[in-house]
């Protein structure tokens, strides 16, 4: 039973709100694991687009954190990866053509220097069939209604016949059908571009079949099915790479304030040859050359590639349009460490080569296009404004005497190159142990400008005790949660004892920690949970923030927690005077126009409680409620329109008179109350 009198009194007065709130407390981080890009954010909805995607052979590797290997990973270029061809036969011509030694050869040049295209040659009717980034034979979410703009290059030799495009289902009923168009590419000198639109009238997963009548031979490149409602669809910004809507719109759901971005693990690379390379991913889409994922180690045949349609140009201007500031992260010459023990000697040429990619970056996002090559590609597609970037992260989970000696180097070069951006230090897979304290001590001896990056995939009960691990944290340098979760990676806990993933019981834990977070929003620079996508059936981690499928988007519980924490905060850390019972934790903060107070009740027992916001407005506190049961989930499978949601927050309103107001809190809970307060004319 709800007790008659409120068992808790909390006090959250904005006058001794004198502390400043971290503005970039609450953001996101984006990697390409859980094929979140190719296969999610990226809006093409053809795999292998270019016949040239990139993939880690089977043996190459295990994914353990054991697996330390001198050994170099197998990969192999798979043009066929994806595709199916009937009634005829496809090659790939050599990549390479000297005209002069072989001018007969001038009509085969690829579209540019080393890229691959599909040579076809027909024999009356061939078709060739992509079915998207599932395992299927169907797997493009094809929905009644929404046009799909189909887009490729083709250079025809002796081929006089039609194009034509169509969807068709797993049984193979067509759901659209249009014929291709077919113009000159003026930026492709013998290349035309054909193009149709196909406007399904179902909803079904589907395959993307491209019909050529007649005999003859034809080269095709640089395949690409896009969406209508993509997101920056009229946007002349978004003019290479396109990212598809209903995950923008999710990931902005969150407010972010800031997005880490492209990893992870694949920033250091399986090997230092396979570290990301930023350069790769901007300037138009056909010079993007792919590469392999290093999370192929965890997926069928290695069926992971990187083809950076999204890069660093798409990443950015998502930051832009979402308000949020970028935060990149670069290698240091160091493959994981997880995996690999290969290093670039620091006396190398490649290690400082990495060096000068940074600097290069920074040029790239911030530089004058008409001074700096690295800046006019920028402008060239269609951001000649420099973009903001006023931090940088050095190096992903890397520790070591060998990493902070890296750091020192790179973090010297970047301060003489564009001083005032701050910098961000790893401190490893572990936030406890000798290397982690290792590189708080070298933070400590260059404090300034300097945040140290913990991350920890823990239990929930680990994570609800680590709500104040940044009480006693000494003010002389910020921290960052780069990565973190309230869930072990699956690969350390065997099955049947494992934690449900995704469960309400871990979205509560991870609420419960970022009390302490709000908390202590002045030393704790930013937090960001890990993963943020994932591919339903198609992903290596079981703990994420958004999951998907070829039709839909689902929030799980744990991201209405981040929402709820990164859509209410405000300016400035309000102390809060309470005896508050054990498994109940609770923050405030303030801004000029309301007070925002979280509650978070771990326990199953209900509680009363009497808020009190000296200054509240007379009038209705806004009051957001999390609760379910601690194995609820939100799910969606591969194939459902919909999924099934069991954590959804309720919205209420609670009347506030003399300053105060009174909530009852559920046992496994979670509230945040938004009181307005009073204005200079209510005085």
């Amino acid at each position: 039973m709800t007790p008659a009198r409120p068992s808790i009194v909390l006090t959250a007065d904005p006058a001794r709100a004198t502390t400043s709130v971290s503005p970039t407390l609450i953001g996101a981080f984006l990697e390409d694991i859980n094929h979140a890009v190719d296969g999610g954010l990226n809006a093409n909805l053809v795999a292998n687009h270019s016949f040239e995607g990139v993939y880690l052979r089977r043996g190459t590797h295990t994914n353990t954190v054991a697996a330390i290997t001198h050994r170099k990973p197998r990969t192999r270029i798979d043009p066929m990866r994806h595709w199916d061809v009937r009634g005829g036969a496809i090659a790939f011509p050599a990549t390479e053509i000297d005209d002069a030694r072989e001018p007969g050869l001038a009509a085969d040049r690829p579209l540019v220097p080393g890229s691959r295209y599909a040579r076809l040659v027909s024999d009356g009717m061939m078709v060739l069939r992509n079915a998207g980034h599932g395992r299927a034979a169907a797997g493009i979410g094809a929905r009644r209604g929404v046009v799909l703009h189909l887009d490729l290059l083709v250079r025809r030799h002796s081929f006089d016949g039609p194009f034509a495009a169509r969807l068709v289902d797993r049984r193979g009923k067509v759901l659209a059908t249009a014929e291709l168009t077919v113009a000159p590419a003026p930026d492709h000198p013998g290349w035309e571009r054909a193009t149709a639109a196909l406007i399904p009238y179902g909803n079904s997963l589907a395959a993307l079949e491209i019909g050529f009548k007649g005999t003859g031979t034809v080269d095709v490149d640089e395949v690409r099915l896009i969406p209508a409602d993509h997101w920056g669809a009229g946007d002349p910004r978004w003019s290479q790479g396109v990212l598809r809507r209903d995950l923008v719109e999710a990931i902005a759901d969150l407010k972010p304030r800031f997005i880490r971005f492209p990893g992870g693990c694949i920033v250091e690379g399986l090997d230092c040859a396979n570290a990301y390379d930023w350069k790769r991913t901007v300037g138009p889409l056909e010079r993007r050359r792919p590469d392999y994922n290093l999370w192929g180690l965890s997926t069928r045949g290695g069926d992971y590639s990187q083809s950076f349609q999204v890069g660093y140009y798409e990443y950015f201007l998502m930051c832009e349009d979402l308000g949020a500031k970028p935060l990149p992260v670069v290698g240091v010459g160091i493959a994981c460490q997880l995996r690999s023990s290969e290093t670039l000697p620091i006396d190398s040429d490649a290690f400082r080569a990495v060096t000068q990619d940074v600097l290069d970056l920074i040029d790239w996002a911030t530089g004058d296009p008409d001074t700096n090559e690295w800046a006019r590609l920028r402008a060239e597609a269609g951001h000649p404004e420099p973009f903001a970037l006023d931090m940088i992260a050095i190096g992903n989970e890397n520790s070591g005497p060998g990493y902070l000696e890296r750091f020192r180097i790179i973090r010297e070069a970047v301060r003489a190159h564009r001083p005032g951006i701050e910098v961000v230090l790893s401190a490893g897979a572990l936030a406890w142990g000798t290397e982690y304290e290792m590189a708080w001590a070298h933070a400590r001896r260059h404090p300034e400008g300097t945040i140290v990056d913990e991350h920890f995939y823990k239990s929930p009960t680990w994570t609800i005790d680590a709500a104040t691990r940044y009480d006693d944290l000494p003010r002389d340098v910020r921290v960052a949660v780069g990565e973190y979760a309230a869930n072990l990676p699956s690969g350390l806990v065997p099955k049947p004892v494992r934690p449900l993933p995704n469960s309400f019981r871990s979205a509560l834990a991870e609420a419960a920690f970022l009390t302490g977070v709000e908390r202590n929003a002045d030393v704790v620079a930013m937090t960001s949970f890990a993963p943020l996508l994932n591919l339903v059936s198609r992903g290596q981690w079981e703990h994420n923030l958004i999951d998907f499928n070829p039709f839909s988007a689902m929030r799980s519980a744990n991201h209405h927690v981040q929402r709820m924490f990164g859509a209410t905060v405000r300016e400035r850390i309000v102390p809060l005077d309470a005896a508050l019972p054990e498994g109940v934790l609770a923050s405030a903060t303030a801004g000029d126009d309301a007070v925002v107070v979280k509650i978070v009740n771990t326990n199953g027992r209900r509680e009363l409680v009497r808020l009190r916001v000296p200054g509240a407005a007379n009038g209705f506190a806004d009051v957001e409620t999390l609760s379910a049961h601690d194995e609820a989930q939100n799910r969606l499978t591969w194939d459902a329109m919909r999924g099934r949601r069991k954590v959804t927050p309720r919205v209420s309103r609670r009347e506030v008179r003399d300053d105060e107001m009174v909530i009852r809190l559920g046992g496994r809970t979670l509230v945040a109350v938004t009181v307005p307060l009073r204005t200079l004319d209510e005085e």
